[in-house]
């Protein structure tokens, strides 16, 4: 019990949510026409939205689309390219913090 416990007590959440949101963009079709957002300048009728247009530039640039990925957004592929960094930082943060923790339980 107390493995598990210092397993998931050295999980960095934040690496995993952007493992889903990353898995998940892969997944999707950025050329079907999404109608539901959780924007919220969009839901209150603001058409300019920075950050809108984000996550399907990520999608095209997951297809290979990187035309398509500029034009959706000009900051995909960079925030893509961020993203995936701060992962592998995390990652290994993860792994360093799991490693010292299993030194001092194992001795």
């Amino acid at each position: 019990m107390k493995k598990i416990k210092t397993i998931i007590k050295s999980v960095e959440w934040e690496a995993v949510f952007w493992v889903i949101g990353l898995v998940y963009l892969f997944f999707i079709d950025p050329y079907q026409v999404q109608q539901f957002t959780i924007c919220p300048f969009n839901n209150l009728g603001i058409t300019f939205c920075p950050g809108c247009g984000l996550g399907r530039a990520i999608s095209f640039f997951y297809h290979g689309d990187y035309i398509h990925s500029i034009k959706t957004h000009p900051l995909g592929i960079i925030a893509f390219i961020l993203i995936t960094y701060r992962i592998f930082t995390l990652s290994k943060k993860m792994f360093n913090s799991f490693h010292k923790s299993k030194e001092a339980f194992y001795g």
